[in-house]
């Protein structure tokens, strides 16, 4: 199957090999036209002074989350601007999940909602991804591993 024929796996499967997403352990779980489900593990490492987790890895799933889902549209974006309304504490165990969906396709700005779940399941944010589209997205990259 070329890229072209499923574009949904295809974005998923690019993202899976993205060196920010790897470093940070991000796993794209699903994918489909508009949407997009990442999961991140809680490590000691991303532990804010409170002994829970960064408020900065919300933001940061918020963003990855909304772009995913947003790529998936066959378009090149960049972020605008990112919102994250935190809802309750994320533990340093188990793993966040964010599910990301297109909201509004304009022909030059697009928008996202995002809910992230702690890995009991419960809602611990919210947030919403504003991007700019800068093309079609061809499925041909330069990337050096």
């Amino acid at each position: 199957m070329t890229h072209t024929e499923d574009w949904p796996a295809f974005i998923k499967e690019h993202f899976g090999g993205v060196p920010f997403l790897r470093f940070m352990d991000v796993t794209v779980e699903e994918t489909a036209k508009g949407r997009a489900v990442l999961s991140l593990p809680l490590r000691p490492e991303f532990a804010n002074s409170y002994s829970i987790a960064h408020g900065g890895i919300a933001a940061l799933l918020v963003d990855m989350a909304a772009g995913v889902a947003l790529r998936t549209l066959k378009l090149t974006v960049v972020t605008i601007e990112t919102t994250t309304v935190y809802l309750a504490p994320l533990p340093l165990e188990g793993r966040v999940r964010a599910e990301a969906k297109a909201v509004h396709v304009g022909r030059r700005i697009l928008h996202a909602e995002v809910s992230l779940f702690a890995p009991d399941g419960s809602l611990a944010a919210t947030g919403r991804g504003i991007m700019a589209v800068t093309g079609t997205d061809t499925g041909v990259y330069s990337r050096k591993d």
